[in-house]
């Protein structure tokens, strides 16, 4: 199964952008939503642990995952990945003009496994198939403004 992707136009920041104002980038077309009680119930019934109790670790490990980072920790989960906080700031000349304050917001980086990891250099893509206008009012469907997939 291969990921859609569609073409949008969106400003060009490169060194060409006073000759080509706009370029087409690609932009993947998310597809169903799991949600989370589904997830649940999928792992539960995979793994012989009733739903109860993958919903309760899930929510323990959140809570742990918080702690550790908090702590400055970096944080493993086996084979799904690593959690840690990065940190930015803006330069400074010398150590002594340097405020705490001047730390952003800390982010939360998720750094995948080797599963993870090695489905993203086995992705495929496919650009999506949308259908022409007429096509679409011929069918009923032409107040739709979400293009469809083939």
């Amino acid at each position: 199964m291969s990921v859609k992707y569609k073409l949008v136009v969106k400003k060009n920041l490169g060194n060409d952008k006073g000759e080509v104002p706009e370029k087409k980038y690609a932009q993947i077309v998310s597809g169903d939503y799991i949600a989370f009680p589904e997830l649940i119930e999928e792992v539960s019934d995979s793994s012989g642990v009733g739903s109860a109790g993958v919903k309760a670790v899930l929510d323990r490990l959140n809570v742990v995952l918080v702690r550790h980072l908090q702590h400055g920790r970096r944080v493993s989960v086996g084979e799904l990945g690593t959690f840690r906080y990065t940190i930015g700031s803006p330069g400074v000349t010398d150590e002594k003009t340097f405020d705490t304050n001047l730390i952003r917001e800390p982010k939360v980086r998720f750094y995948p496994g080797k599963a993870l990891r090695t489905i993203k250099s086995q992705a495929s893509f496919e650009k999506l198939v949308e259908k022409k206008d007429e096509e679409k009012e011929e069918e009923g469907g032409g107040s739709s403004d979400r293009p469809e997939i083939e």
